[in-house]
């Protein structure tokens, strides 16, 4: 199902999206994408995106793990639920309210990596490095989970 823009638009003015973070693992490392759009343009995030209708989580991990890296994973459980809230500013047309099921999945063959148009770079970072890059609570949270194990 197709919802047009200022469809979608009314339907975020209203309510939170349901969206899917992946938190890809490899060797332990994770992936994070450099963001293109808003929100969160420029900043470091997982693969992911909203879930449509009808479509179970792990579908959808699955879907916006092969559309934005080009990588087929291996679904392994859900970590956790963040929530982000990003206010209206001067590049954004409406405030945006998402709840993202973070899943973490594993990648064992990297040989087909590729980023989607809507992100500008990619990195792998591991634990000692996550603290560092002053990363969204609702990316650092699941990623320090993912790599350690702990909450």
């Amino acid at each position: 199902m197709h919802i047009d823009a200022e469809e979608y638009g009314r339907i975020q003015e209203l309510m939170p999206i349901l969206c899917v973070d992946v938190v890809l693992t490899h060797q332990g490392k994770c992936l994070l994408l450099q963001r293109r759009n808003q929100p969160a343009l420029g900043q470091w995030w997982f693969p992911g995106g909203r879930v449509l209708k009808n479509e179970l989580i792990k579908d959808a991990a699955h879907r916006k793990v092969q559309m934005e890296v080009g990588l087929s994973a291996d679904f392994k459980n859900i970590i956790s639920v963040e929530e982000t809230i990003f206010p209206k500013s001067e590049t954004m047309k409406r405030a945006i309210h998402t709840v993202n099921v973070c899943c973490h999945m594993r990648a064992d063959d990297l040989t087909r990596l590729t980023i989607d148009k809507d992100h500008n770079a990619y990195q792998w970072i591991g634990y000692d490095k996550a603290e560092r890059l002053n990363l969204h609570k609702a990316v650092l949270r699941p990623l320090l989970i993912a790599l350690t194990g702990k909450v």
